[in-house]
């Protein structure tokens, strides 16, 4: 069978988004949606993400439109990412104090990682949520505050980064490893080919 020809778009600047697909061998260029990401309190968090999602890729592809770019390949991946404790939902660090502070929340205890993906192809959206949840071990204040100095939480969602030292705090993980990292690729994967009939040799260099 004909491979399909693929003008793939990530609307996102996350440098993890883009290490994910790099890694997998997938050939993409990155449009930076800068779409507005509040949402209503009362939203559940897997509706959240699928809706800042949406947006994120709904705004890429104003810009497509308006600068003639957009062709009739073109598929568009747009991705939104929650820490959620307890029913809160944890964004991303304003500083050190917040991320030790966080941490010491998520101490010893169970949070789920919620990313909403929306994607474009041929004149069709479609959203989809996944869910992963992950178990940290009990953390002491000495390590929590070495962990916020080395700047790494900063810019995280959760205040850490398990593809790297944040790692060592994950006792166990249920569900996709990287929908805790930014990017459910399985997930994306699967919707590809339910949605849209894009095998993932259609696209990926394996």
């Amino acid at each position: 069978m004909k491979k399909k020809s693929l003008d793939i778009i990530l609307a996102s600047s996350s440098p993890r988004r883009k290490e994910i697909l790099e890694t997998v061998g997938v050939s993409f260029s990155v449009i930076t949606s800068e779409a507005d990401e509040s949402v209503p309190e009362e939203l559940s968090p897997d509706c959240a993400v699928c809706e800042i999602a949406q947006r994120k890729c709904g705004a890429v592809l104003e810009k497509m439109k308006a600068d003639g770019r957009l062709r009739g390949d073109s598929l568009v991946i747009a991705c939104d990412t929650v820490v959620v404790y307890g029913g809160m939902v944890i964004g991303k660090p304003l500083d050190e104090a917040h991320a030790i502070l966080t941490l010491g929340l998520l101490s010893d205890s169970w949070h789920s990682v919620y990313s909403g993906l929306a994607v474009y192809y041929k004149g069709k959206t479609v959203t989809r949520a996944a869910r992963t949840d992950v178990k940290f071990r009990a953390l002491s204040e000495r390590e929590i505050m070495a962990y916020a100095e080395s700047g790494e939480p900063m810019g995280k969602a959760g205040s850490y980064a398990i593809q790297m030292k944040g790692s060592c705090f994950a006792e166990r993980i249920e569900g996709e490893f990287n929908n805790v990292v930014g990017l459910p690729l399985v997930t994306l994967l699967a919707l590809l080919r339910e949605e849209f009939g894009i095998a993932p040799d259609d696209f990926m260099k394996l």
